[in-house]
């Protein structure tokens, strides 16, 4: 099974108490994303960039945007840890 389709599947079985840290693989980028599941069902996303210490919150409902979002600060280069 390939990383977006068990991070879906993540995401979609995520409890309120659990979440989804992602992290570049790349030293240079040094880019963090955290992903929880609100009681709404909505997804909050915490953006975190290693390199301005600046952070950014981002509410998602659909994992499709998910997806694109990381596609867009990751490319193919991260790992996913489940927490």
């Amino acid at each position: 099974m390939s990383v977006p389709k068990k991070l879906s599947n993540e995401l979609l079985n995520l409890d309120i108490d659990e979440g989804v840290r992602i992290e570049s693989t790349k030293n240079r980028n040094k880019m963090k994303m955290y992903i929880n599941k609100r009681t709404s069902r909505c997804f909050v996303l915490e953006i975190c960039s290693g390199l301005t210490n600046k952070s950014q919150i981002r509410f998602y409902s659909e994992i499709k945007h998910i997806h694109k979002l990381i596609h867009d600060i990751f490319g193919r280069e991260y790992f996913v840890t489940i927490y």
